[in-house]
């Protein structure tokens, strides 16, 4: 008997604390800013186990969440879940929770118990696939988003996350149909259009890469990253002065990653600036001392500058950091062989402008350079060879015609007159 006595009066003290708490005025007072002062009030519910109101319950979680004490909300709505574990709401909301408490892996439990009940809901959908891709999980994220868009889903979040996982799949060509479809719908959107150029970028498609860069950087032209992307299509086109006025921006805002200074120094170096490419690349080493194109467009620069004796040590480093290919081995000893002659040291010269050849002799400018490196010995027998290479070299260009380059028109008429020069003195020694 006293047992039951008890029980009714716990009974009716649970009733007396649900009637004190009217579930309209508590979200009134929710809306209008007083989420402390009603968390503070209901957070003792928690602790009585005969308080079963879930609608309470789930504005005590509401009031948590307004202050961003997940922990605090998720016991709330976890408590909702024990009362009835049907209550979508709270499902959804402790779900929220999770994630925002980096729990993914329940959060996601939820949210699939939640698809599978209501399978139209668009809402809880579209959190299910970005669940799925922030897990990596992007085969199914694809499966969701392509569902999404089947309900009507279909506006620029869902449509530029689904081109992100067929991005991240390696499918350019469904990635670029579904990038196009976002960049249709928010025509403002600077991410569509950098993804885009990339895409070009990537499909050797210069053309298209530079006109999406060109209108992300018109809507923002302090995106970096579409900075960036815009001042390598122009490097990639030869176009090295709009190239490195954006390169310069980047810099100018703080960015001094090797990539950005290597294409500025090499941009400077293809403007002939050499007295501004020189610290940047040097900059680029002091990063990463085993870049191996940064050395050589040092390299050049310091040729240029008049600075022989280095450009010819950075030339020397490269080769003995790795065995470059033929390409690049050839454009090391044509430089080397500039920078020799320069300092007069014409055996070495002539060695390297040979090698040069040897490894790319459809260079004919290399010919009329071992002419002329041969010619400075002076003795009868590099005279001959000289104007024998000179003549060579009017042979290999004669074929051209009309077609010939400015320089080699310079150089043909130099060939002709440095012939009769050698001409003359070979005749005085006889």
């Amino acid at each position: 008997m006293k047992r039951l006595i008890i029980l009714v009066i716990l009974v009716l003290t649970a009733g007396q604390i649900v009637a004190q708490y009217d579930v309209n005025s508590l979200y009134i007072r929710i809306q209008n800013g007083e989420s402390r002062d009603v968390a503070r009030e209901l957070n003792p519910l928690l602790k009585d186990s005969l308080f079963r109101d879930p609608l309470v319950l789930t504005l005590l979680g509401d009031s948590w969440r307004n202050q961003f004490e997940y922990s605090q909300a998720l016991q709330a709505y976890k408590r909702v879940l024990q009362i009835d574990s049907s209550n979508l709401r709270a499902m959804e909301s402790a779900s929220d929770m999770y994630s925002m408490l980096g729990e993914t892996g329940s959060s996601k439990q939820l949210l699939v118990k939640l698809s599978k009940i209501d399978t139209s809901n668009i809402r809880i959908l579209n959190k299910l696939a970005q669940t799925m891709q922030s897990q990596q999980d992007t085969r199914e994220a694809v499966n969701l988003y392509k569902r999404l868009m089947r309900l009507g889903g279909s506006g620029y979040n869902t449509v530029k996350s689904l081109a992100d996982c067929y991005w991240l799949l390696g499918k350019r060509d469904s990635a670029e149909v579904y990038y196009k479809v976002a960049d249709f719908v928010n025509g403002k959107s600077v991410a569509t259009k950098l993804n885009l150029s990339q895409i070009a970028y990537i499909n050797k498609d210069l053309s298209s890469a530079r006109i999406y860069a060109l209108r992300g950087v018109e809507l923002d032209s302090t995106y970096l990253p579409l900075r960036k992307q815009l001042g390598m299509v122009h490097y990639r086109l030869e176009e090295y002065n709009s190239a490195l006025n954006n390169f310069n921006y980047l810099i100018f805002k703080g960015d001094s990653t090797a990539a950005t200074l290597k294409y500025a120094g090499a941009c400077n170096f293809f403007l002939g600036n050499f007295g501004e490419s020189v610290p940047l690349l040097k900059s680029v080493l002091e990063r990463d001392s085993s870049d191996t194109e940064a050395m050589f467009y040092l390299g050049s620069s310091l040729s240029h500058k008049g600075d022989s004796q280095e450009a010819i040590n950075v030339f020397n480093e490269i080769m003995d950091l790795i065995q470059p290919d033929p390409v690049l081995l050839y454009k090391l000893y044509n430089q080397l062989g500039i920078a020799y002659s320069a300092l007069e040291k014409l055996q070495l010269s002539y060695d390297s402008f040979a090698e040069a050849y040897r490894l790319n002799p459809g260079d004919n400018k290399l010919i009329f350079q071992m002419a002329m490196v041969r010619g400075g010995f002076k003795d009868k027998g590099s005279l001959t060879e000289a104007k024998s290479l000179l003549e060579k070299y009017l042979e290999s260009i004669a074929g051209k015609g009309s077609n010939l380059s400015a320089e080699e028109v310079i150089l043909r008429e130099r060939a002709k007159m440095y012939i009769e020069r050698i001409s003359e003195e070979l005749f005085m020694n006889e």
